[in-house]
């Protein structure tokens, strides 16, 4: 019974610890949030470009690619059938 045990967790030992891909898409996002908050207090006075970023923008843009992936995604399952 040892014996079994131990190939067990040998072969266990093996395998690379991954992150999923959601704590993935929040650490990037929450460094991207970090970059812009640090840009915003070392050159406040030269980001007058920024001023398109607003949350209404962000919500619109979110929604446009939601719905882009969306019909690719529903062509890609139509094509397969």
């Amino acid at each position: 019974m040892k014996r079994f045990y131990k190939s067990i967790k040998s072969s266990n030992s093996d395998i690379a610890p991954r992150t999923c891909q959601n704590c993935r898409v929040i650490r990037i996002f929450l460094l991207s949030v970090l970059f812009i908050l640090l840009l915003g207090v070392i050159k406040s006075d030269k980001l007058h470009y920024l001023q398109i970023v607003t949350p209404m923008n962000a919500a619109l843009a979110i929604i446009a690619l939601g719905c882009l992936m969306f019909v690719i995604k529903l062509i890609k399952h139509l094509a397969g059938k």
